[in-house]
């Protein structure tokens, strides 16, 4: 892993410059001998995040430039995690001269990729948080923290659990059940037998048996998160779900 996030480093000519996300360890222990930026959101970088703010509209922060510029952004996109990959942006866009004015516009009209923490807006009032392109533990964590910004809303959690990981998919989708029941009011699972261990990692967390829905399908699950939905919800979708869900 580490060497392989190294590799397009390596490839640099000469003249290349590397920009270095300082919030991943396994950049930050490399030895790295091209000219490079560091970049992230915590303190002595070349290029760093302060006074963030994130809930349900998006994120602020204020982004310190190694060239002595201070310069506050917002954005729409969802996550603390998108804090970091925008400082980053910011870097190069600062290196290659754009001027704060352009950076500022550039940050505020950021679209989401589709089903990658999207926000959608229904009928009767109430918001999809779409994260339905094929996630994993990290994502899934990153998707119920965005969740948990909601504050006065319902949660309704929407999943078949994380797949393709091997003979920890058990493990990691017991935890997701954990991590879910601190979060969620509602969680609705999909499929009947691959959502078992999200189930026991739900019961063990104490999470109340009447506030969980298992679903032999997708239909069903749609189906049941109408039922318990209102202009006053906010519903995750979090995991290879397909395109046609709504």
């Amino acid at each position: 892993m580490k060497r392989t996030k190294l590799e397009l480093i390596d490839s640099l000519g000469k003249d290349g410059i590397a920009f270095l996300n300082y919030d991943d360890e396994n950049i930050k222990t490399a030895k790295i001998d091209k000219k490079n930026y560091t970049y992230g959101t915590t303190t002595k970088l070349d290029y760093w995040a302060s006074d963030i703010i994130c809930n349900e509209r998006g994120s602020q922060f204020v982004v310190h430039c190694k060239t002595g510029k201070t310069i506050p952004v917002k954005t729409k996109l969802l996550g603390k995690h998108n804090i970091g990959n925008i400082v980053g942006a910011i870097a190069v866009a600062d290196i290659l001269g754009l001027t704060e004015e352009e950076i500022i516009a550039g940050v505020r009209f950021l679209k989401p990729v589709p089903h990658r923490l999207e926000l959608i807006g229904r009928e009767d009032g109430s918001i999809i948080i779409d994260d339905a392109y094929n996630s994993n533990c990290t994502g899934a964590k990153m998707a119920l923290d965005v969740l948990s910004a909601f504050s006065g809303r319902k949660k309704i959690l929407v999943t078949p659990g994380i797949v393709d990981l091997g003979d920890e998919t058990e493990k990691y989708n017991r935890e997701l059940g954990k991590q879910a029941s601190k979060v969620a009011d509602y969680v609705i699972l999909v499929g009947e037998k691959q959502t078992q261990p999200i189930l026991k990692g739900l019961n063990e967390a104490n999470f109340p048996k009447e506030k969980t829905y298992v679903a032999k399908d997708l239909k069903e699950a749609l189906e049941q998160m109408k039922k318990e939905s209102n202009n006053n919800t906010v519903i995750l979708l979090e995991n290879d779900l397909p395109d046609n869900y709504l």
